[in-house]
């Protein structure tokens, strides 16, 4: 009882307690009083944060950050739960609680919890990587049926390779779920090796049915989708005979077919380039470059962008700002002398750059424009928190005509017999592909599709593609319609069972749907598929809310099969960015301050934090727009609050005269 009271001592003799909270002071000599009094107002103190701990009746009204009220006990077990998820998703050390600072909070905040020690921490990080694994396999049993992988490998700081593997799958309420389900150490790139860690993590979260695997376009990547095209098809649970498994990477061939069409301009861009980075070398150039920009009423409030010379996108970004200030740079060379003398220099081996010209800011305006289009086809196959595969064929036709080598390399061809080779077949573009736009109800095959794919391939390859995507679709429809019409007519039976357990005449209308709706599902021979009514039909309008999934489940009890099929193909990612978005995570985990975290953990760190975020991106690169403007307002705010400070000094000095 005394922790929680100050000893008050008289001539050496103990009389009273001084409350540690509200410092009333209690009656509390050794013979006379006692400490009956400290304990009874030790239970009454309205500033004692300990006085509910052991009525686990009691709960306090507490605000939500969404205003949202609801009532709050004190939980040690979940603070402590609380606290080890916080140190999982904000990627904080182990440790972090031994901070002095945290500490000091936590003491204010809530004092009666107990701070969790180093290796308390680790053990709870563990034990919730095991419990959320084991809910995540109980959520692929009961809502996956198929699943997509997309796969990629890494090498850290320390020079240490890493694989990650990402599952993407629509669940039965048909919301598109991408986990990352393994991050591990490998020693080699080689394609038997991926393979087998492949098969190794499907064994470990016992999937058994893949519809794609999403990688790059590295050469031991194809020996590796060779390796699970064996495998898979001795598990003889495999679509199309896995012919359409192998699906490349559609973000990293833009990022090739822009890369090579740069080289037309690489000139105008080093020139660009080259003033970039002169401003940018120093602060005071900086500072020049602003107060001058400012001067001419420059509309943009976004700074120049130095690119990565092998990074495209950094430098559509850096092209983009600098037309903003085009008109200032030609003025730039009188306000800073070295300015062009720099420019014009040699600097050892390099030789001068030179200054921008005329036909090198055309130059520039051109690619920003051009770029921008990729850009924007970047961002939208790299989505992975919605279908964006449904909507990239009838994106390709713009970048078709530009870069054709490259495309020709990747996208040009199908799954046609090669004549030089008569057992394998020429891959290339994934079927998949086609087969996602078809069953998008804005498109189907609608004459604007053909047209599309004409105008792809050519009056020469257009109709074969066009013949192959019609029976692409054709043969996996009637291979999901055997495949699922047993359970389709397992669930009509049982529903006209309860039609006739239930008696009376509503029972005779429940049959009567039944006997219909079997009509429609195609068990008639005299009436149309599925695939022919859903083709028949008109195609939806097409508008920024249209929502694709949405669409599909509520139309799935009129097309049961054809369903099953867009469920998993609307799974499919064309790009491998989830996948690579694990290696953010995994650098910032893996850095120069944690290098001795073993290669279970990272794995443990990763995967827990993308179960625990509930795959929702978080963005933590600054937006340099944004951040002038709030350094504006912030100045003109200090500005002001300075400003009423000086005017209120000087009434109070003021003396009024007699």
């Amino acid at each position: 009882m005394w922790n929680h009271y100050n000893k008050i001592f008289v001539e050496g003799v103990l009389q009273k307690g001084k409350c540690k909270y509200c410092k009333t002071e209690i009656a509390a000599h050794t013979v006379n009083n006692g400490t009956s009094a400290l304990r009874k107002h030790f239970n009454v103190c309205k500033r004692n944060p300990h006085k509910n701990i052991g009525d686990n009746k009691q709960s306090v009204l507490q605000v939500n950050p969404s205003d949202s009220v609801h009532a709050w006990k004190f939980d040690p077990e979940a603070l402590r739960n609380s606290f080890a998820a916080m140190i999982i998703e904000d990627e904080l050390p182990f440790a972090f609680g031994n901070n002095s600072g945290f500490r000091r909070f936590m003491t204010v905040a809530c004092p009666c919890f107990s701070v969790p020690s180093r290796r308390t921490c680790t053990r709870d990080t563990v034990r919730i990587y095991f419990e959320e694994k084991a809910k995540l396999k109980l959520f692929f049993k009961e809502q996956c049926e198929r699943v997509c992988l997309t796969t990629d490998c890494w090498t850290s700081q320390q020079q240490e390779s890493f694989m990650t593997v990402t599952a993407h799958f629509i669940c039965s309420d048909w919301k598109l779920h991408n986990k990352i389900i393994s991050f591990f150490k490998v020693k080699g790139h080689k394609g038997d090796d991926i393979g087998k860690h492949l098969q190794k993590t499907l064994i470990d979260w016992v999937v058994e049915k893949v519809m794609t695997i999403t990688i790059d376009n590295a050469s031991s990547n194809d020996g590796g989708i060779v390796y699970m095209k064996k495998e898979l098809n001795k598990a003889n649970n495999s679509i199309a005979a896995v012919k359409y498994l192998h699906m490349r990477c559609a973000a990293h061939i833009v990022n090739l077919i822009v890369t090579n069409g740069l080289k037309e301009v690489e000139l105008s861009v080093k020139h660009v380039r080259a003033e970039v980075k002169y401003v940018k070398n120093r602060p005071s150039r900086i500072t020049k470059f602003k107060a001058c920009a400012d001067l001419e009423k420059v509309e943009t409030k976004a700074f120049l962008n130095l690119n990565v010379s092998n990074r495209w996108n950094s430098t559509y970004f850096m092209l983009k700002a600098a037309v903003s200030y085009e008109n200032f740079f030609a003025r730039y060379t009188d306000e800073d002398p070295y300015f062009a003398l720099d420019l014009l220099s040699d600097k050892g081996k390099e030789k001068c750059i030179g200054i921008l010209d005329e036909a090198d800011w055309e130059n520039a305006r051109k690619m920003a424009d051009f770029l921008g289009h990729f850009a924007d086809l970047t961002t939208r196959v790299s989505a992975s928190l919605h279908v964006t595969a449904n909507n990239f064929s009838m994106r390709l036709i713009a970048m078709a005509k530009r870069m054709k080598d490259k495309f020709d390399k990747y996208w040009d061809n199908w799954h046609e017999p090669d004549p030089s080779k008569k057992e394998k077949e020429n891959e290339n573009i994934n079927m998949m592909i086609f087969i996602l736009a078809v069953l998008d109800p804005r498109y189907k095959l609608s004459e604007y599709t053909q047209f599309a794919i004409l105008e792809m391939y050519g009056d020469e390859k257009g109709p074969k593609v066009w013949d192959t995507v019609k029976k692409c679709l054709r043969d996996l429809f009637e291979e999901y319609r055997v495949m699922y019409a047993p359970q389709i007519a397992s669930v009509q039976a049982s529903f006209s069972l309860e039609a006739k357990a239930s008696g009376g005449r509503a029972s005779m209308v429940k049959s009567l749907i039944a006997k219909k709706m079997r009509l429609n599902n195609g068990s008639s021979s005299c009436n149309k598929s599925e695939l022919d009514k859903f083709l028949a039909e008109e195609p939806e309008d097409d508008g920024p809310k249209f929502d694709i999934l949405a669409w599909w489940k509520v139309n799935s009890s009129r097309f049961p099969s054809l369903a099953c099929l867009a469920r998993d193909i609307f799974t499919i990612p064309i790009s491998i960015v989830a996948s690579e978005s694990a290696f953010s995570t995994g650098g910032r985990v893996l850095d120069d301050f944690r290098t001795s975290l073993t290669p279970f953990m990272v794995e443990a760190m990763v995967c827990t934090q993308d179960w625990l975020r509930h795959t929702t991106p978080i963005d933590i690169a600054e937006n340099t727009a944004e951040l002038t403007k709030l350094e504006q307002e912030l100045i003109a705010e200090y500005k002001d609050i300075k400003a009423k400070a000086s005017k209120s000094n000087t009434r109070s000095t003021t003396k009024p005269t007699s």
